[in-house]
């Protein structure tokens, strides 16, 4: 190759180096990006765990009462979708349950909350889970008796385990960034867990526990196998609701 050759275009071999740094600078970039955007899905969810929260103490003071769960496989297009389900009529939107739940645990029913489905997907792009005391869900079943409220039976325990507390009246869990059992917004189709963690396994099973409902709320312990953990929960006891309603609402005095 001449020098005007040269000065005309670049080698292969000129090409292939550019080519390696530039993919090492995109991926540099890339990882440094990661980190960004998973605190940014999980600063989503926490707000849309948030205004899920206020939407139940709203039921609560309106109704006298929890929402059942919502079927988590049913897909958006499906009328009833995002509706709770009892035994007795089957899925409703407003008011109180009829009967038991049908499901120990399903997802956040965005119609009787007045949210849609987007309010209620966490910043993954799966529906929160949601399960709740089925004593809650009936009339008056959050309404404060004089100086006796009512109670939760849903244990929450950490990872170690050591329990958090065995009163609490809903639990609500995002499925984190594997997904792990989640039902995906639109279509409702149920995950597996690629990492096969008995505690993201415990946080989607709970019609499986009998009478004994219990969550695993921990912080996000990101390594491969059984050991990960990157669900993230909430929940709240019966008499903290009832306090949350204020004066005149849920059975308090004016």
């Amino acid at each position: 190759m001449t020098r005007a050759d040269r000065a005309q275009g670049f080698t292969l071999i000129e090409i292939a180096i550019v080519l390696v740094v530039i993919g090492l600078l995109l991926s540099g970039g890339l990882l440094a990006i990661a980190p960004v955007l998973q605190s940014s899905r999980v600063t989503e969810t926490e707000g849309k765990l948030d205004r899920i929260e206020e939407a139940l103490v709203l039921h609560a003071i309106i109704n006298g009462c929890l929402p059942c769960p919502a079927t988590g496989a049913t897909a958006s297009t499906v009328a009833t979708a995002g509706q709770a389900v009892d035994d007795t009529g089957g899925a409703y939107a407003t008011g109180c349950a009829n009967d038991a739940c049908t499901n120990a645990q399903g997802v956040v029913p965005w119609q009787n909350l007045g949210l849609s489905e987007a309010d209620a997907t966490d910043g993954f792009g799966y529906r929160i889970s949601y399960s709740v005391t089925a004593a809650l869900t009936l009339d008056g079943g959050m309404d404060r008796a004089g100086t006796s409220y009512p109670a939760g039976n849903i244990t929450i325990t950490n990872t170690v385990p050591v329990n958090l507390t065995t009163i609490a009246g809903y639990a609500l869990v995002s499925h984190g960034d594997d997904h792990s059992l989640g039902f995906a917004t639109g279509s409702g189709v149920q995950t597996i867990d690629p990492n096969g963690s008995a505690n993201q396994t415990e946080n989607s099973d709970a019609a499986a526990d009998g009478a004994t409902v219990t969550f695993v709320q921990d912080d996000l312990i990101n390594v491969s196998g059984a050991n990960h953990f990157d669900d993230i929960v909430r929940w709240r006891t019966a008499p903290l609701i009832v306090q949350l309603c204020g004066a005149g609402a849920c059975g308090n005095p004016s």
